[in-house]
């Protein structure tokens, strides 16, 4: 197959059929040449075989590949069927004639390695290299597939995702998405709840209320963070522009008439651990409708700075007296309370109170519990999650890391990286050196460094819900994950997304010289002698932040910048033109230039992006103007009828209400934009192509638009 995708392809062969006409030749070969130009179509064939009759009459056969991998697969194959005994065919590649209307067809799929296998005219050859030439299309698809990848187990890529939401990478979080739906890994509730976490990462507040099925999700069994989440999205679609405005009737009224049926079946106590601002006002709400729910009025107390004007008027709600219980409460009504938790909420603290709860009753009480239900049930997964213990914070997760019967590490992660509580660690000096202590013994041990390699999304992600983030407190923290990460670069070869966040981390909140030098030391670590061309966008992006940064060490900085970017120029001619003009704008604000290592930057690249930029209208938005200002004029230099418009204002304007409304594709810098500017854009923006760029720097801009054509 050539082209991008199977859509592409398609589009191609269509074209090429309408224009290819071999029933002059015969029916014979007429027949094997339709059978060739379906290898254009053929997602199993590595490159496509294209008969085409030149101005002289006589038949030839192009060859392209889409990338040098399927080349290096097809050519070898070729050559044993058809090789110098039957055409010209040698194995070395050769550029189509630009003349041939075929060969320009076949030009604009933008082809890694083309060739022209020429064959003698009398029709016995021309029948003979045709059918070698099929039977080549026939033993390709009968061959085993020899690089398919094995299997993730579904735990990686929980983690992958949730590494990719760390970062931005919106597209790339729902592709893993969509693959953990169409090979069925998950239950249809839970593939939702990721969809939601996807949308809110994003604060996409009206797509997670516009989701099939919303009113069904307020009342199922959910885990807290994502109860947490829809109480937001209920707040910001409905009640946050009556609340912001001052209009306190018609908040109230539009909580009553449109919210409360929503949000009542999720206010309960305990409130989840990562209620936010407007998940808090839906309390308020609720407390100033229901008079009765004295348990809401008491939670609310705790957050009046949360509440805005509520606070106001829960000073004057009254609350009515709790109703004393017909009998006295037991240690066994709150083992019974605990494990209806467990079995309604999917959440790592429940199954530790209700062992809490357990641990309280006499022998007779828990037989009685197992004899009962809905009691049994929910007992048995209590106590085959206590059988391999339940961790209730990171330090208790990574000393339990090493144990073999902790198969659930992964899913206790997932969960606790919105349960557990950071608090401690950012305010007190000896939890964050226990923090510390416990990651560098887990190193120690073969399987807790594995468990805890695959967790680093999670932890990171944790380590975001920290408001003071990056804090200089958790400075320790942030270097140990990194040395981890490139500790697992080196054994296993995957470099996560999230080391970019722990690096702007530490670049923000100030280094010594040492600390300094053993960061960079950590990413050429991560980056390797010999990196790939997968991980030119993380390097760049790694040097666009240490430009920005104070340098404690400027020598250091100085030749950690330069060694880095030159360790590109090997890498140059498989480079795509928007990383190419990426790593030559760089390498001119070092002040040196790529043809000191043997570069040469006038070599045409292999792909068609500066094409498919011609004629366009790019938006970018970003707060950081430098950054939105080079990638304007990287991609005016690469395609210069398009027009690029920047925008950094911080909220709604008419101009950006224009750029959002009139831009082909518009890309929004994830980590530099306000929350105001980005929900106006994604509302004027309708259905038309809006991008997300996951840093801060020029280049991941134009990331997003070389993942976007790719």
């Amino acid at each position: 197959m050539i082209g991008s995708d199977i859509a592409e392809a398609r589009t191609i062969l269509a074209d090429l059929e309408s224009i290819s006409d071999f029933s002059a030749l015969g029916t014979d070969v007429d027949e094997l040449c339709q059978r060739l130009l379906m290898t254009i179509a053929d997602a199993g064939f590595p490159g496509a075989l294209i008969p085409n009759i030149d101005p002289g009459g006589s038949l030839h056969i192009f060859v392209a590949a889409p990338t040098m991998t399927a080349w290096r697969r097809l050519s070898p194959v070729l050559r044993a069927f058809a090789g110098p005994t039957l055409t010209s065919f040698n194995g070395i590649t050769e550029p189509l004639p630009l003349a041939d209307v075929v060969a320009q067809r076949i030009a604009r799929s933008a082809p890694a390695a083309t060739a022209i296998i020429r064959i003698p005219q009398d029709g016995r050859s021309i029948l003979s290299a045709l059918r070698a030439l099929t039977r080549v299309r026939e033993t390709i698809a009968r061959a085993p597939d020899l690089q398919s990848a094995i299997p993730e187990p579904t735990s990686w890529l929980l983690a992958r995702f949730q590494d990719n939401l760390n970062v931005g990478r919106r597209d790339a979080a729902a592709a893993i998405l969509a693959h953990l739906t169409d090979e069925l890994r998950l239950d249809a509730l839970n593939i939702k709840f990721l969809e939601i976490q996807l949308l809110a990462a994003f604060a996409d507040w009206a797509a997670i209320v516009s989701l099939p099925g919303f009113a069904s999700l307020c009342i199922a069994r959910r885990p807290p963070a994502i109860t947490a989440l829809l109480l937001e999205a209920i707040y910001q679609v409905h009640v946050a522009f009556p609340f912001d405005a001052g209009d306190r009737n018609g908040t109230h009224e539009t909580y009553e008439s449109t919210v409360r049926v929503f949000a009542q079946p999720m206010l309960t106590i305990p409130v989840p651990p990562t209620l936010t601002e407007g998940g808090w006002r839906i309390y308020g709400l609720e407390n100033c409708v229901s008079a009765s729910r004295s348990d809401i009025h008491q939670a609310l107390l705790r957050e009046q700075p949360n509440l805005g004007w509520i606070a106001d008027e829960l000073a004057k709600t009254s609350v009515a007296a709790p109703v004393p219980s017909p009998s006295a409460h037991t240690q066994l009504d709150d083992a019974r309370n605990a494990l209806i938790q467990v079995d309604a909420v999917e959440a790592v603290d429940n199954v530790a109170t209700a062992l809490a709860a357990l641990a309280k009753l006499a022998p007779a009480e828990l037989a009685l519990l197992r004899e009962a239900e809905p009691f049994s049930a929910a007992l048995r997964l209590t106590e085959e999650a206590a059988s391999s213990g339940v961790p209730s914070s990171w330090i208790e997760w990574l000393a339990k890391s090493g144990d073999p019967s902790f198969t659930v590490a992964l899913d206790i992660a997932r969960h606790g990286k919105d349960e557990w509580s950071f608090e401690a660690a950012t305010s007190d000096p000896p939890h964050v050196a226990a923090m510390v202590a416990a990651l560098n013994r887990a190193q120690d041990n073969p399987l807790a460094s594995e468990r805890t390699s695959q967790a680093l999304p999670f932890l990171v992600a944790w380590l975001q819900r920290d408001p003071a983030f990056p804090a200089p407190p958790m400075k320790a923290v942030y270097a140990s994950l990194l040395t981890l990460f490139a500790l697992n670069s080196t054994r296993s070869g995957a470099v996560f997304e999230s080391s970019q966040v722990l690096v702007e981390a530490l670049l923000a909140v100030g280094l010594s010289g040492a600390e300094y030098r053993s960061l960079i030391a950590d990413i050429d670590e991560l980056a390797g002698q010999a990196f790939g061309v997968d991980m030119i966008y993380w390097v760049l992006d790694t040097i666009e932040g240490f430009m920005r940064a104070s340098a404690p060490d400027a020598k250091a900085r100085e030749a950690f910048l330069h060694g880095i970017l030159a360790r590109t120029a090997p890498l140059y001619g498989r480079l795509s033109s928007l990383q190419r003009t990426a790593v030559k704008s760089l390498a001119g604000e070092l002040g040196w230039s790529l043809d000191t290592f043997g570069v040469n930057v006038d070599l045409a690249p292999a792909d068609n992006f500066s094409t498919r930029l011609e004629g366009l209208r790019i938006a970018i938005y970003s707060l950081t103007e430098a950054s939105s200002r080079q990638a304007k004029a990287a991609i005016e230099e690469m395609a210069p009828s398009a027009t690029v418009d920047c925008s950094a204002d911080h909220g709604g304007s008419v101009r950006l209400r224009a750029l959002a409304e009139n831009a082909d594709i518009f890309v929004v810098t994830w980590l530099s934009a306000k929350h105001a500017a980005t929900e106006f854009i994604r509302e004027h923006r309708g259905n038309r192509t809006l991008l997300y760029a996951q840093g801060r720097g020029f280049s991941s801009i134009l990331r997003a638009l070389e993942d976007h054509f790719a």
